[in-house]
C-alpha cells in the first residue's frame, strides 16, 4: 500500500555525553531516506517529551505525505505499526458519505451516510451562500452543523468498527466549492458574486483539530478549478481517468448543479452550471429524496400504471429516478405531447386540479399517508429546464470542440442519480445524448471513490494537480448559441429527432409518430 498516511517504527540511539542531539534532530536524521524531508509542527514537537524518554527511545511515528515532503503528525511508545487507518469523505451538499478504511490492508472497514445538516440554512447551495450574506454570523453555525455531521458519522463509523477516533490518521474530503469553503469556515459569498472566483481552489493539508474535528490527523480536501466546478468533481475525474489513451469521453454529474466534462485528444474541456432540485425530487410538490416510500420506478404497460418504491413501502412522494421514468413513460403512452404538455382524455389519470392538468400516480387509497400523489403541468416544465440545461451543456462542450457526438467513446455518469437512474428512460426524455449503450459507464458515487483511491494510493496527488490545472473551464454564458440550445432541448426529447433515432424509432412502433 502506498497510503497517503505511514506509520514507522524506529529503535532511537540513545543520548551520550558524546551523542546530545535534541529528540526532534534524533528523530528526524534516523528515518529511511524514503520519508525524507519530514518536517515536525509544533504540536508533536511539545508531545516529545517525556514518551521518547519513557519509550526507551523505541517509538513508533505517524507520518503524512504532502507532495514532496512528510510530516511527522504523531508520535506514540512502542510499535503500533499494525494499526494505521484513514477516512474518505463525499461532502454533498445535500448528504454527507464517509468510509473508514484500514490504510494497511486497503480494506473499506465501513461506510455511514447523513443528511448534511447544513440543510437548516436552506435546502439548495444559494439559500445558504444568501444566509450568511444577510446574517454574517451564520457562517460559523453552518460550520458548526458541518463539523457536527462529520462529528456524528465518525461517531457511528468508530462504534461500528471498534475503533477510537485517535486511531485515525488522514481524512481526504471530496466536495463542491462551496461545500469546502463552508467545512473552512469561509465566506463563500465570492462564489456566487460576478466575476465568480472562489476565495481558494485548493486549501491542501489542515489539521484535523483547527477544523474542530474528533481527531488529530489530518484533512486534505481537493482542490476545485472554479466556481461550479468543485473537487468532488475532480475526485470523479480521478476514478473515471478520461486521460488514458487519448479516447474521447463525456463525464456528468447532474445534481442540484450539473457538471460536464469532455475529453479529447487529451484536452480537458468543462462547464457547470444550475441544474435545479429536479433531480433530487425537489421539483414537485409530491417530490422527495430516495429514502422510504419514494417511488423509484415507473412503468405503463396496456394503460396500467406500476411502480416500485424503496422499500416496498406505499408511496410517500416520488424521487428522480421516477421522474425520470414517469416523464418517460408518459411521453411513450401519449399521455404528453413532445412539449411536454398533458393531452386531456389521454388516461383516467390525467385530471384537471386547481385549473391545470395533472397526472394521478397514486389516488388516496394507494398512498401512504391517504393523500392524492400528482404529477403536475408545472412540474414537468420545471424539469424540462433541468433536462435542457443538462443537454445544452453536453452541445456546447462538443460545440466548442467542433466534435461529432459519434465520436464519443465513452459517456460517464456519475453520483447517485445517475446510478440508479434507468438509462433508457433517461435517453427518451432526451436528459442523456443517444448512444450505443455499451458507451455509457454508470460510476456511482465517483466523488467518494476518488477520495477512497488518493487516501490508498499518496502517489495521486500528482495526478489530482495534473487534472486540475488541465482543465479548461467555459463559462456558460459566454456561448452566442447557448439560449438557442436551450430552447430546442425544451422539447421531449429534442427538437431535432434526428439524434434520437432509436426514440424516433419506438415513437413510429407505438403510433404516436408516422
Amino acid at each position: 500500500m502506498n497510503a497517503l498516511s505511514k506509520k514507522i517504527y524506529l529503535q532511537l540511539p540513545k543520548p551520550t555525553d558524546t551523542d546530545m542531539r535534541g529528540d526532534k534532530e534524533r528523530i528526524i536524521s534516523s528515518l529511511p531516506e524514503e520519508y525524507t524531508p519530514a518536517y515536525m509542527s509544533y504540536r508533536v514537537l511539545k508531545e516529545l517529551y517525556p514518551v521518547c524518554r519513557e519509550s526507551d527511545w523505541c517509538i513508533t511515528l505517524t507520518l503524512v505525505y504532502q507532495f514532496e515532503k512528510w510530516e511527522i503528525i504523531k508520535i506514540e511508545s512502542g510499535d503500533t505499526t499494525d494499526k494505521l487507518y484513514g477516512f474518505a469523505v463525499d461532502l454533498g451538499s445535500t448528504t454527507v458519505a464517509m468510509q473508514a478504511v484500514d490504510l494497511l490492508s486497503g480494506e473499506v472497514l465501513a461506510e455511514e451516510t447523513l443528511f448534511n445538516q447544513q440543510i437548516e440554512f436552506g435546502q439548495d447551495i444559494l439559500s445558504r451562500i444568501f444566509s450568511v450574506q444577510e446574517k454574517p454570523e451564520n457562517l460559523a453555525k453552518i460550520q458548526s452543523v458541518t463539523v457536527k455531521t462529520f462529528s456524528n458519522l465518525i461517531d457511528n463509523l468508530c462504534r461500528k468498527v471498534n475503533l477510537s477516533a485517535e486511531d485515525f490518521s488522514i481524512m481526504v474530503i471530496a466536495g463542491n466549492t462551496t461545500m469546502i469553503h463552508f467545512l473552512l469556515g469561509i465566506n463563500p459569498w465570492p462564489v456566487f458574486q460576478t466575476p465568480f472566483c472562489p476565495v481558494f481552489n485548493a486549501p491542501d493539508f489542515i489539521e484535523a483539530s483547527q477544523l474542530f474535528l474528533p481527531f488529530s490527523g489530518m484533512v486534505y480536501c481537493f482542490p476545485s478549478v472554479a466556481n461550479y466546478l468543485g473537487g468532488d468533481i475532480i475526485s470523479g475525474l480521478l476514478l473515471a481517468d478520461l486521460q488514458k489513451e487519448k479516447q474521447s469521453a463525456i463525464f456528468i454529474d447532474i445534481g442540484t448543479n450539473g457538471e460536464i466534462v469532455l475529453s479529447y485528444d487529451g484536452l480537458l474541456l468543462a462547464a457547470a452550471g444550475a441544474a435545479g432540485p429536479a433531480l433530487e425530487g425537489g421539483v414537485s410538490q409530491s417530490g422527495m429524496r430516495a429514502t422510504a416510500g419514494a417511488v423509484d420506478t415507473v412503468l405503463i404497460d396496456n394503460g396500467v400504471l406500476k411502480l416500485t418504491t424503496i422499500d416496498n413501502e406505499k408511496p410517500k412522494g416520488i424521487c428522480g429516478s421516477g421522474i425520470v421514468d414517469l416523464l418517460a413513460q408518459l411521453f411513450l403512452n401519449g399521455i404528453i405531447d413532445f412539449s411536454g404538455k398533458f393531452i386531456p382524455d389521454s388516461s383516467d389519470r390525467v385530471i384537471k386540479r386547481n385549473g391545470q392538468y395533472v397526472f394521478v400516480y397514486a389516488w388516496e387509497d394507494e398512498s401512504y399517508n391517504g393523500d392524492m400523489l400528482i404529477f403536475t403541468q408545472i412540474d414537468i416544465n420545471q424539469f424540462l429546464d433541468t433536462k435542457a440545461a443538462a443537454h445544452t451543456m453536453v452541445a456546447f462542450l462538443l460545440d466548442a470542440l467542433s466534435l461529432d457526438l459519434s465520436k464519443v467513446d465513452k459517456f460517464y455518469t456519475a453520483g447517485a442519480f445517475g446510478k440508479y437512474l434507468n438509462l433508457e428512460s433517461a435517453i427518451t426524455i432526451g436528459l442523456y445524448p443517444d448512444l450505443p449503450r455499451d458507451k455509457f459507464v454508470s460510476l456511482g458515487n465517483s466523488s467518494l471513490q476518488g477520495a477512497y483511491m488518493l487516501l490508498t494510493d499518496r502517489n495521486l496527488l500528482a495526478k489530482v494537480k495534473n487534472i486540475q490545472e488541465s482543465i479548461e473551464y467555459l463559462q456558460l454564458g459566454s456561448a452566442d448559441n447557448y439560449l438557442t440550445l436551450m430552447i430546442a432541448a425544451k422539447f421531449l426529447p429534442h427538437t431535432n429527432l434526428e439524434i434520437y433515432p432509436s426514440v424516433k424509432a419506438d415513437l413510429i412502433k407505438r403510433g404516436i409518430l408516422k
